[in-house]
């Protein structure tokens, strides 16, 4: 028996419809293979870019090319930005130095600031070391038996001198004035000189006063020799030390106080007391850059006058502007610049010259000397410190300080020769190393490192002939009373190691900072022009292959298509 099987149905043109469904589906996905191609829609793989640094990096997220987002830091045109900062600050840093900024910034004399602060509160470095001469033979000289007074050296008495300054005022015109005040203070630890021991000394009240009436008619004459026998007053006197220093009276001050106050103000005249009675000036300064370095803090007024205390202008053309009190000199020094060092116990204008370069602390420093010729007369002009007679070379006169008392100030020990040291006593020993004063500063800053101010007061007196016997063994003498060393023994440490940092650390350290900057700054801007030129170069060739091989592909791809189609056709 039979079975009829269905037989397959075939379309027209001979094809199942299973197969005409393939033919179909490969057709359209050759078709659209081709169009993809063409239009340039192959995908390639994700390529990995360089980036400029090391913590921005490219990634590759689901075929498709993809970047984090950058840190500002990181960022291209922040480092650009970056750098061209980085060369305007390194170039800015060579043409303006750190160190003329600070400087600059010292002639303001800013509160707060550290050149203020060490000023208005300045350390306790000054040491004031005296020396006072002791008369030996008196009873030889007054006999005649000796021709001139031999005197000895005891000392030193060693005091902490204090410097305050107080009422500090800054001024519109680019000043400061403040009130500076000096007083000693006595270190009893320092000191191997008992102040009680016993001196024998002129008797400065009866010379000082006879010299001070040498030319008075004689009635003054006369008057002033019955007030001396009266009390008795004799030519030499025992004083202990501290008496001499600061508590010299006698019998004849408090009667002639009494009688001329204008002749005599005072009735003490301990040399320490005197000098130090009135040591408290007002005193104006030039800070800020309109004076610039040449005149940084250099004295304007004084007592709110330009000239020296005492002396008449239209008769001393000397002016005080220009001077310095020994705290702080000029900035910027040069080995020709003369240094003016005002003193009121000298009552002159002391000039110091360059001497020679050295080294303390590790600081390069200059060393100024003060001029050995200072004291000499002035042939060539007005001498403001010469008196009527005419004082010997090597003195200058200080009367005007000193209540116009024949106070003269000269070298200790009168060690340049002039006045030669046996023409008016005996037993004076000079040594220059021991005598002579200097200052050791900073040139750049004008900061004292070592100052050294000796200085000698002496009694001149007059031709006092006219007084007779025993006065006129005192005519024309120069009668030494102490000499005094005013000695800056350093700074402390904290100012002495910022001044070397600022002038030893600070210029090369800038240089390096500034070099650093600069290889910086370049390095930011040469990678990221370089990094930009190569992904230029890069993208242009990835376009141009990417262009090439789609076009190969294409046709490649377009051939095998018709190929394929072509063989796909029924025969």
């Amino acid at each position: 028996m039979f079975v009829e099987m269905p037989s397959p149905s075939i379309d027209t043109d001979g094809l199942s419809s299973s197969s005409a469904t393939k033919c179909a589906d490969e057709q359209r996905s050759a078709s659209d293979s081709l169009n993809s191609l063409i239009e340039g829609k192959i995908q390639e793989p994700c390529l990995e870019l360089d980036s400029l640094t090391e913590q921005c990096p490219v990634t590759c997220e689901n075929n498709q090319k993809s970047k984090k987002r950058r840190s500002v830091c990181c960022n291209t045109v922040a480092q650009c930005v970056w750098g061209v900062l980085l060369l305007f600050m390194s170039i800015g840093g060579f043409i303006f130095q750190p160190l003329d900024f600070v400087l600059k910034e010292k002639l303001n004399m800013r509160p707060g600031f550290p050149p203020y602060e060490w000023w208005a509160d300045p350390p306790d470095e000054v040491k004031l070391r005296v020396y006072v001469f002791n008369v030996t033979n008196h009873d030889r000289f007054m006999s005649g038996l000796d021709e001139k007074i031999n005197i000895e050296e005891i000392g030193p008495i060693v005091y902490l001198e204090k410097l305050v300054h107080r009422n500090i005022v800054f001024n519109e015109n680019s000043t400061m004035t403040f009130t500076g005040q000096r007083y000693p203070v006595f270190l009893p630890k320092e000191n191997t000189i008992d102040l009680n021991a016993t001196l024998l000394v002129p008797n400065l009240a009866l010379l000082a006063m006879s010299s001070y009436l040498h030319d008075a008619n004689y009635f003054v004459l006369t008057a002033f020799r019955l007030m001396v026998t009266t009390h008795g007053s004799k030519f030499f006197l025992k004083k202990t030390i501290y008496e001499y220093l600061w508590d010299y009276r006698e019998p004849i001050l408090d009667t002639s106080k009494n009688i001329a106050p204008g002749l005599v103000p005072v009735n003490n005249m301990g040399m320490l007391a005197r000098i130090y009675a009135d040591f408290t000036d007002e005193v104006t300064v030039k800070i800020g850059q309109q004076w610039g370095d040449e005149e940084f803090f250099q004295i304007d007024r004084f007592r709110g006058q330009p000239q020296l205390p005492g002396y008449d202008p239209n008769e001393c053309p000397d002016r005080i502007f220009g001077s310095s009190e020994g705290v702080m000199y000029q900035q910027r020094l040069t080995k020709k610049d003369v240094v003016l060092y005002w003193r009121k116990t000298v009552c002159k204008l002391m000039p110091l010259y360059f001497d020679r370069e050295l080294t303390l602390d590790n600081v390069p420093l200059y060393r100024y000397n003060l001029s050995e010729s200072v004291f000499e007369r002035v042939t060539n002009g007005t001498d403001c410190y010469d008196m009527v007679p005419s004082l010997p070379a090597g003195l200058s006169d200080a009367s005007k300080c000193y209540f116009n008392i024949p106070m003269v100030a000269s070298y200790p020990h009168f060690y340049t020769g002039r006045p030669p040291k046996d023409q008016y006593v005996t037993g004076l020993q000079p040594d220059r190393y021991k005598h002579n004063s200097y200052i050791i500063v900073e040139p750049l800053t004008g900061i004292p490192f070592r100052s050294v101010a000796r200085m000698q007061s002496n009694l001149w007196v007059h031709d006092i002939s006219r007084f007779s016997s025993p006065y006129s063994k005192f005519s024309n003498l120069v009668l030494p009373l102490f000499w005094a060393e005013y000695n800056q023994e350093g700074l402390p440490p904290k100012i002495r190691w910022t001044i070397y940092f600022i002038v030893v650390v600070l210029p090369p350290l800038s240089y390096v900072i500034l070099s650093l900057l600069l290889l910086l700054g370049c390095y930011f801007l040469t990678k990221n022009i370089y990094n930009y030129h190569v992904r230029s170069e890069m993208l242009n060739s990835l376009l141009h292959y990417k262009s090439s091989n789609s076009q190969i592909l294409s046709n490649n791809r377009l051939y095998a298509y018709e190929k394929e189609a072509f063989l796909k056709i029924p025969s």
